[in-house]
């Protein structure tokens, strides 16, 4: 009975031995924490000078980016990885986080897919994953729709080994704009003063699903430019010079539909004078990312429409204060 203990005893200490040393030489593999890094892009950056090709913007501006690991689903965003963020769009198509607790974030260790989305203005999504703004027709509004990407190399949002696999934020317009411009019908005559120019049926409100893209406008009716330094008014020489009043960003109408324009000046208010293109032109009326270049027509005691036209879309206004060439 002893030899036997003695014989189990040394077969455990060699089999303990051989298990440290198996630890000593395997360690258990480390699955590796991989930043996550965007790039932007898109028809609402495209630049329209000559000497620049590309859909880069002229002007670097903010935006919200939208993390999700539920493809299609921006309500909560409290899961692990899933959150809101704030980020700086360059002019060289990068994108940096505005990080308030400088923490990047990164992609799931376990290499599944996590979705995103952006908008700009900054924004707040509610918990059924919208997002709110009140129109003041100063402000462009912006959409990416929803890429994905994992921590995978080509897989990921930016920074691939090979860029080619990279999936830029692709933002575009939600709202469609209005250039207003004015002339005097004829030269001669008193130099009027526009002080107010009113789109009418233009809502002041929208809804915007983060998931779709797809906005939904309400509100109060009535979208108002206040031309002139300090909102004062800006006055159409009588000698027929074009002058430019300033531009207005609205929501987009459905094919067949109209704005109308209640215009205040110093010799009187003209109401409910419709925008009409020519026939061949009906087809873009108002649509998202469309812009219209809409020239007054003033003499001494009436006011009409001279010239409705699609123009390029050029320098637009983001957050208050910041330009963007689409």
């Amino acid at each position: 009975m002893r030899r036997f203990h003695l014989l189990f005893h040394s077969v455990l200490s060699v089999s303990l031995c051989f298990l440290a040393a198996c630890s000593s030489d395997v360690s258990l593999p480390v699955e590796e924490v991989v930043p996550l890094d965007l790039c932007a892009g898109g028809d609402a950056l495209i630049q329209t000078s000559v000497t620049r090709a590309d859909n880069l913007p002229e002007k670097a501006f903010d935006a919200t980016v939208m993390l999700t690991t539920r493809q299609g689903d921006y309500s909560g965003l409290t899961a692990k990885y899933e959150g809101s963020h704030g980020v700086t769009v360059g002019t060289n198509g990068s994108v940096s986080w505005k990080l308030q607790s400088g923490v990047q974030p990164v992609y799931p260790e376990t290499g599944s897919w996590l979705y995103a989305v952006a908008i700009s203005p900054t924004g707040v999504s509610d918990s059924s994953g919208n997002v709110s703004y009140t129109l003041t027709g100063k402000e462009d509004l912006l959409y990416a729709p929803e890429i994905r990407g994992n921590k995978w190399d080509s897989d990921r949002f930016a920074g691939n080994t090979n860029s080619s696999y990279d999936k830029p934020l692709e933002f575009s317009h939600l709202l469609t704009r209005l250039q207003l411009k004015a002339c005097k019908k004829q030269t001669g005559g008193l130099a009027v003063k526009i002080t107010r120019v009113k789109v009418n049926e233009a809502e002041s409100a929208v809804t915007l699903p983060l998931a779709t893209g797809v906005p939904a406008f309400s509100g109060t009716k009535g979208l108002s430019l206040l031309p002139g330094e300090g909102n004062a008014g800006k006055e159409v020489p009588a000698d027929g010079t074009t002058i430019t009043l300033g531009d207005l960003l609205l929501p987009p109408l459905a094919a067949g539909h109209t704005y109308t324009l209640d215009v205040e000046t110093s010799t009187g208010t003209y109401q409910d004078i419709p925008i009409t293109f020519s026939a061949a032109s009906t087809d873009r009326m108002f649509q998202a990312g469309v812009s219209h270049e809409v020239t007054l027509k003033l003499s001494d005691n009436e006011l009409g429409i001279l010239s409705v036209k699609v123009t390029p879309w050029e320098l637009v206004s983001v957050d208050d204060d910041l330009d963007l060439v689409p």
